[in-house]
Parts: C-alpha cells; sequence; structure tokens
C-alpha cells in the first residue's frame, strides 16, 4: 500500500514538472516576443496608415498564451496538493495533461533542432528586421 501512494506522489510530482514547463514555454516565450517585435510592429504601414489591427490581435493572442499558462499554473498546484489523492483521478481533465505534454515536447523538440542546426536557442534569438 506504502509502494502505491509513492508512486502517486512521484506521479504528481512529475505532473507538476511537466505543467511547470508548459507555464514557462507560454509565459517567456511569447513575452519576449511582444517585448522585442512590438516597435517594429508600430512601424507597418499600409497606404500611409498604421496596422491597428494587427497590433490588437498580437496582444489578444499574448493574453491567451498568458491565461493558458494561469491554467497551467493552476494544474501545477493541484498536481502537487491531489497527488496523494485515494481516487485515480486528480481532477485535472485528460485534455489538459495530453496538452501539456504534446506541447512541451514539441516546443522543446523544435528548440534542441534549432540550436543544433543555427548554434542559437530558438525564440530568444530572434529579433525584429
Amino acid at each position: 500500500m506504502n509502494e502505491m501512494s509513492s508512486t502517486k506522489g512521484s506521479k504528481g510530482f512529475f505532473w507538476a514538472v511537466i505543467f511547470l514547463l508548459t507555464s514557462l514555454i507560454y509565459s517567456s516565450i511569447p513575452t519576449h516576443l511582444i517585448f522585442n517585435y512590438w516597435a517594429w510592429l508600430n512601424t507597418l504601414r499600409f497606404d500611409g496608415a498604421p496596422v491597428y489591427t494587427l497590433l490588437l490581435f498580437v496582444l489578444f493572442l499574448w493574453i491567451v498564451a498568458l491565461l493558458i499558462t494561469i491554467i497551467y499554473i493552476v494544474a501545477m498546484i493541484r498536481a502537487i496538493v491531489q497527488r496523494k489523492n485515494e481516487k485515480h483521478d486528480s481532477g485535472i481533465p485528460k485534455g489538459v495533461y495530453r496538452y501539456a505534454s504534446a506541447s512541451t515536447i514539441i516546443v522543446i523538440g523544435y528548440m534542441v533542432v534549432w540550436f543544433i542546426l543555427f548554434q542559437k536557442i530558438a525564440f530568444f534569438s530572434m529579433f525584429p528586421p
């Protein structure tokens, strides 16, 4: 019985680490890009007028990324708190687990491939023209 609760506890910490990585990805990358590209986006013109729609869309995407970050921070806390729950269900929807796993693997894989090919850190080496 003690062995079973030990594996439940480690599983909770495993998912907490995955959720932490996901929240770091969804907070740091968009924030870095928005701060670096904001001034450049303000210089874009169409027929002499600034393109405010693109700025609003980028701002909307950044807010959505920050909301996803908050969701995964809450999921991380819940995974730690519910790790020794007697039921097998932690109360976190399976889609949250799948999306966190898939997106974290894809983004980290992309960053590793980018580093192997270009010797730079993906996303953080990107600057406006």
